[in-house]
C-alpha cells in the first residue's frame, strides 16, 4: 500500500503543462449562485492576468450556460460544455478536456463523485468548496492512489471552509518553529458576518439526511493513517457548550464549521509531517466562535442546538428548507459586500513561548470570500504548475500550495499574519 501522501513523484511533461488539453480551466456549475460568481471572477482575472486563457463553463443546461457566458461582459466569452454530473462517462470526458476543473456543484455527496473520479483518472487538477468531510474521506479511500499515479491534484475544501483555518494554523506554527519552539496547543477564534446561499444549506441538510454525524465528529477523520505520528493522537474535543477561555480572554461558543476545519488542519499537519515539514508530534488544534458575553455565547449555542435537532428528522429538515434560500439563491450584493470574518490564532510552544496571528477579510465569508479563495486556488494551479508538480493526490489547501497561497491571499487584500508574542512565555 502506497503512502496516502507521496513525498513527490515524477510526472510527465503533459501533466506539467496545459498545452495538451483543449482547455486550461473549466468552471463546472456556472449557472448556480456561487458558480456564476466564480465565472465572473475568472473572466475578469483572464482579462487582467492571462488574456490567452482557454476556458469554458459547464453544467446541465446549455441555454442557461450560454446566458451566463454572454453576461460576463469582459473579454471573450468562454466556451459552453453541457454535462450532467450523474453521467459517469460524461464527467470522465470533461476531465480529459481540461487541465484544471473547478466545481461548485453540490451537495457534493450527491453530485461530486463522478467528477472527482474523472479528474483522478485523467490526471486533471481539481478544486471545490465542499464542507462535506465524510464524503471527502470516502473519496480519499476510493481515488487517492489513482490520483497519485496520474499526477492529479485533488484539492477539496477551498473556500471559507477551510482555507483561513488551514493557513492560520500553518503560519502560526511556522512562527513558533522559527523561534526554535515546537507547537503544542493551537487555537482559533472566529468572528463573522454573512449570509447563506441555497447550495450551502442543501449540502448541510444532505449530510444530516445521510446521518453522517458520527463520521463528521471523528477527530482524525481526514488524517492519513501513516501520518498520525506527526501530531498528537489525542486532539481536543469539539466544543459542546460555551465557556470563558483564559488564553483567548473571551467567551467562546461552539462554531458550526469547527468539526470541518479542524480535521483539514490535522490532515495538513500529517501530510507535511510525512514530508519532514510538520508542526511537531505534540501539535493539537481546536476552534471556537467568539462571543461578546456569556449571554450571547449561550444564544448562539442554543440556536445551533435547535438547528441540529431539526436536522435529525425529515420533518425538521423540511422546515429548515422552507425557511432558507433555495439552490441557486443567495444573499444580495449589499449583504455580501457588508460581510466580514476575523480568525484570531493563539499558540503555545513546548518551551512556553506564545504566538498570535490573524486571518481576516472584508466580504461575506460564505460567498464573497469563498469565491475569491476558490478561484485563487484554481489560478494558482495554472500559474505555478511547474513548482507544484510534485504535490499530488488528495491535498489540503496548505499541503497543495504552501506559501504561494499566503502570498495570493495577501494580494487579495486579506490580512494573513502571525508573530511571537514578546511579552508572553
Amino acid at each position: 500500500m502506497s503512502s496516502e501522501f507521496n513525498k513527490g513523484i515524477s510526472v510527465t511533461e503533459d501533466n506539467q503543462s496545459t498545452s495538451s488539453t483543449e482547455f486550461d480551466l473549466v468552471v463546472l456549475g456556472a449557472t448556480g449562485f456561487t458558480g456564476r460568481q466564480a465565472a465572473k471572477w475568472i473572466s475578469e482575472w483572464a482579462v487582467s492576468q492571462r488574456p490567452e486563457l482557454r476556458w469554458a463553463v459547464a453544467g446541465r443546461n446549455s441555454d442557461k450556460l450560454a446566458k451566463v457566458a454572454a453576461s460576463l461582459g469582459v473579454g471573450p466569452a468562454p466556451d459552453v460544455i453541457q454535462v450532467d454530473t450523474s453521467d459517469k462517462a460524461g464527467c470522465a470526458a470533461l476531465a480529459q478536456r481540461c487541465a484544471v476543473l473547478l466545481t461548485t456543484v453540490g451537495p457534493y455527496a450527491r453530485y461530486g463523485e463522478h467528477v472527482i473520479a474523472g479528474c483522478a483518472q485523467a490526471g486533471t487538477d481539481y478544486v471545490d468548496i465542499t464542507g462535506e468531510t465524510p464524503w471527502v474521506r470516502q473519496m480519499i479511500d476510493k481515488y487517492d492512489e489513482v490520483a497519485q499515479s496520474t499526477g492529479a491534484k485533488i484539492i477539496p475544501l477551498c473556500g471559507f471552509d477551510s482555507i483561513p483555518s488551514d493557513v492560520g494554523a500553518y503560519l502560526i506554527c511556522r512562527a513558533l518553529q522559527a523561534a526554535q519552539s515546537q507547537p503544542t496547543d493551537v487555537r482559533a477564534l472566529f468572528s463573522l458576518k454573512g449570509g447563506l446561499n441555497g447550495g450551502t444549506l442543501a449540502s448541510a441538510l444532505n449530510m444530516m439526511e445521510l446521518k453522517q454525524g458520527r463520521n463528521l465528529y471523528h477527530p482524525h477523520l481526514l488524517t492519513p493513517s501513516d501520518g498520525r505520528e506527526h501530531l498528537a493522537s489525542k486532539q481536543p474535543r469539539d466544543l459542546q457548550k460555551p465557556r470563558f477561555d483564559e488564553q483567548l480572554n473571551s467567551w467562546i461558543t461552539p462554531f458550526m464549521m469547527a468539526p470541518i476545519n479542524t480535521r483539514v488542519v490535522r490532515r495538513t499537519a500529517a501530510q507535511l509531517g510525512i514530508q519532514g515539514q510538520g508542526y511537531g508530534p505534540e501539535f493539537r488544534y481546536s476552534e471556537a466562535m467568539r462571543a461578546r458575553s456569556k449571554w450571547s455565547a449561550w444564544q448562539v449555542a442554543s440556536m445551533l442546538g435547535v438547528i441540529n435537532g431539526l436536522g435529525r428528522s425529515s420533518v425538521g429538515r423540511t422546515m429548515l428548507k422552507s425557511f432558507g434560500p433555495k439552490p441557486g439563491q443567495g444573499p444580495s450584493a449589499a449583504t455580501m459586500d457588508g460581510g466580514f470574518f476575523r480568525a484570531k490564532f493563539w499558540a503555545r510552544g513546548d518551551d512556553g513561548q506564545i504566538a498570535r496571528g490573524q486571518v481576516s477579510s472584508s466580504g461575506d465569508p460564505g460567498n464573497r470570500v469563498t469565491v475569491n479563495l476558490l478561484c485563487t486556488c484554481a489560478t494558482l494551479l495554472l500559474t505555478h504548475r511547474q513548482e507544484l508538480s510534485e504535490r499530488v493526490g488528495f491535498l489540503t489547501p496548505v499541503s497543495a500550495f504552501g506559501d504561494h497561497l499566503i502570498d495570493a491571499m495577501r494580494a487579495l487584500g486579506m490580512t494573513v499574519e502571525a508573530s511571537i508574542d514578546q511579552g508572553a512565555g
